[in-house]
């Protein structure tokens, strides 16, 4: 789940920690936010438009970005005190409270299920002809999650297709013929597909092999930090959702911004289309950023029931909504 992040990583990972804090105010609040990959994409907007509209200096906050070397150490950063606010997948946290880390969600970035099998344009993906397929997969722990119940569904084991890791991005190794199908979520494979061919790919999304419909992303925050930092963290939220509901009213603007905050992020129709294709998964039935306690028993009880967790907790030990804004 990792398309166009590893665009020019060298050096954006030298800028990324300061990529913000040029125009934030030095008596500011500081505020560490870990991304969850090793490059900017257009996850990041409503950071970047926070920053550049001026609601985080706004609410005395001096925002910086980290951007960490792979999609398994933002939980690391938090926990060890090297960063504040996460960005992480909501299975990132489920395996973290299995493993007694205290790590909780404090909003939804997304509110939806938007991860899928993807094919070329025209070719159908679909259940009954997986077997003998090469299907590219990323380590992150959302993948892990999904393809137990993609094979359960298609009723196959895992020797009977051939999963293929993909170390960059997989949606260019599917163009070029190199796998059949790709594993991503929509904002990500529809982007790219549609910037190279100009074309919407094929899908097989959650519903369809029986995954919970559930946030993919949410923004996390270790619980010892916001024992004593519980304002910075309102103050955050708030801001970012701000941030959040102008960017979805004002798309290519809130997409010009991200890109002057990172040039070399990607190409512009790629992430106008991204940014657009995400917007829809955003907005749950109580607005923006609202958990539902509903969505995160479903998703311990579809990781328990294929083996990838031992206990289903009550939902809090995921999440709050405490530190939202009314």
């Amino acid at each position: 789940m990792s398309p166009f992040r590893r665009l020019r990583h060298a050096a954006l990972a030298c800028l990324a920690a300061t990529a913000l804090a040029a125009g934030a105010a030095r008596a500011a609040t500081p505020v560490r936010f870990v991304f969850d990959w090793a490059t900017p994409d257009h996850e990041l907007i409503p950071i970047v438009v926070a920053d550049a509209n001026g609601y985080y200096k706004q609410a005395g906050l001096d925002v910086s970005v980290i951007l960490p070397p792979d999609s398994q150490t933002t939980g690391r950063l938090l926990v060890s005190g090297r960063g504040d606010i996460g960005f992480e997948g909501t299975t990132d946290v489920a395996f973290a409270v299995e493993q007694g880390i205290p790590i909780v969600a404090l909003a939804a970035f997304t509110q939806h299920n938007n991860w899928c099998l993807f094919g070329r344009p025209g070719e159908p993906v679909e259940l009954d002809h997986l077997a003998g397929k090469s299907i590219a997969i990323y380590t992150d722990s959302w993948t892990k999650a999904m393809m137990p119940f993609v094979l359960r569904a298609a009723k196959l084991r895992e020797d009977q297709v051939k999963l293929v890791i993909a170390t960059d991005e997989d949606i260019p190794l599917l163009l070029a013929h190199k796998i059949d199908i790709a594993t991503n979520t929509s904002n990500y494979a529809v982007a790219q597909v549609q910037a190279a061919v100009h074309k919407d790919p094929t899908s097989l999304c959650a519903p369809a092999f029986g995954a919970p419909d559930v946030p993919v992303w949410v923004y996390t925050a270790a619980k010892p930090w916001l024992a004593s930092h519980g304002d910075i963290a309102r103050k955050w939220l708030s801001a970012t959702r701000e941030a959040l509901i102008w960017s979805v009213a004002h798309p290519k603007e809130a997409v010009a911004l991200f890109e002057k905050a990172y040039p070399a992020a990607a190409q512009h129709s790629y992430n106008l289309i991204g940014w657009e294709t995400l917007m829809p998964e955003m907005r749950g039935k109580q607005g923006y950023f609202v958990q539902d306690g509903a969505t995160w028993t479903a998703l311990a009880e579809a990781l328990k029931a294929t083996g990838q967790i031992s206990t289903v907790r009550p939902a809090d030990a995921y999440f709050t909504n405490a530190y939202l804004s009314p």
